[in-house]
């Protein structure tokens, strides 16, 4: 008698499901309750703390550690709950003891404290983006995407505002001031540097990639920025380009050794976003925050 056994289509069908189910039980399901972004890190000028946004994502909101703007120490500890929502788009002041973040069409200045400051209205309906404060405290640069936007500057109390360049004239984004006060990095697809008055643009890149989120070191020599979800660092003139870590939304160090980014964990079932720091040899990177 012919014992051998032959598996019908429900017999597969069981083995299926008995397999997806020992997966199940040595992974776990995704836990969705720890799933957080922790993005646009800004560090203090006397180098002592990281101001951040961290998000929780949809269904996933933490009493413990729920959706705001906090700070933390240099080396990732002492974290603190500034105020609660999303601050993806901000800029710490000089002095450190203020910030401009922009949401919709309004511009709003707070203390470190969380205490709103000032309340700026707006231009013509525009939605407003990216504010960076200048270094010397004076003026907050800006820009709006829409056709009838682009660049604009604004001092700190919102009684004077001028357009630097409309989107017929300079079309990007993320602008950032340069530390003398008389260049502006942004990034339109590849990443470019212009003065004030217009003049001397100058493309830093041309790879084809992504290029966003520029940023110049604080002694004036390098520039930061993200290049398809990489970190990047170039000398001023477009010279010596290099990667140094995958991640987004580089920021310096005062002391200009040291960049401050978000990185993906790259974990499937607990993915985060999280801070990490490194020095501009892409050596003795650390994790800021778990």
């Amino acid at each position: 008698m012919n014992t051998s056994f032959k598996p019908n289509l429900l017999t597969l069908i069981i083995c299926i499901i008995l397999l997806v189910s020992c997966d199940i039980l040595v992974n776990g399901p995704t836990d969705v309750t720890n799933a957080s972004n922790d993005l646009t890190p800004a560090v203090s000028p006397d180098g002592k703390l990281i101001v951040y946004n961290h998000e929780c994502f949809e269904n996933s909101e933490s009493e413990y550690y729920p959706t705001g703007l906090y700070t933390m120490s240099i080396d990732g500890n002492e974290r603190k709950l500034l105020r609660r929502g999303s601050f993806q788009n901000f800029s710490l002041s000089p002095d450190g003891n203020r910030l401009v973040f922009s949401f919709g069409h309004t511009l709003q200045i707070i203390s470190i404290g969380g205490d709103s400051i000032r309340l700026f209205n707006g231009i013509n309906d525009l939605i407003l983006f990216s504010p960076d404060w200048s270094k010397d405290g004076k003026s907050i640069l800006f820009n709006s995407s829409y056709s009838n936007g682009g660049f604009f500057i604004c001092d700190t109390l919102f009684k004077r505002v001028r357009q630097l360049f409309s989107n017929q004239q300079v079309l990007g984004y993320n602008p950032k001031w340069f530390p003398d006060g008389k260049r502006i990095v942004y990034s339109y697809k590849e990443i470019y540097i212009i003065d004030t008055l217009g003049t001397n643009e100058i493309r830093l890149t041309n790879n084809g990639r992504t290029n966003e989120n520029p940023v110049c070191s604080p002694d004036g020599n390098f520039i930061a920025w993200s290049s398809n979800a990489q970190i990047y660092i170039m000398n001023i003139d477009g010279t010596n380009q290099r990667k140094l870590d995958d991640g987004e939304y580089p920021t310096w160090t005062p002391d200009s050794k040291y960049i401050i980014y978000c990185k993906g964990n790259n974990e499937r079932l607990h993915f985060k976003t999280l801070l990490w720091k490194i020095d501009i040899d892409g050596k003795n990177k650390i994790q800021l925050t778990f």
